[in-house]
């Protein structure tokens, strides 16, 4: 498996598993299309310029930690609301 069900400690059923799954394409999918209409610029050539490359990079890495810190905290919110401790 993945062990995107495992994150953090929580374990999972397969149903939380393929939530999780399900969710990460979400999130995959919802970044590239920021991240392309944020940098792709032109298409009057076959291949990114380095300054498109360095875009996406960049772009990718910004909205990938910010979903992964408010996926962390809603973890956090549900372990508390669930008796948790931290």
């Amino acid at each position: 498996m993945s062990g995107y069900g495992n994150r953090g400690g929580r374990g999972g059923n397969g149903a939380e598993e393929y939530m999780m799954q399900s969710m990460m394409i979400k999130m995959t999918m919802s970044i590239n299309k920021q991240c392309f209409n944020e940098c792709i610029n032109s298409f009057s050539d076959s291949k990114l310029t380095q300054s498109e490359t360095n875009c996406i990079s960049s772009c990718a890495k910004r909205h990938s930690g910010a979903f992964m810190a408010m996926n962390d905290i809603q973890g956090e919110m549900a372990s508390k609301s669930q008796g948790g401790m931290f």
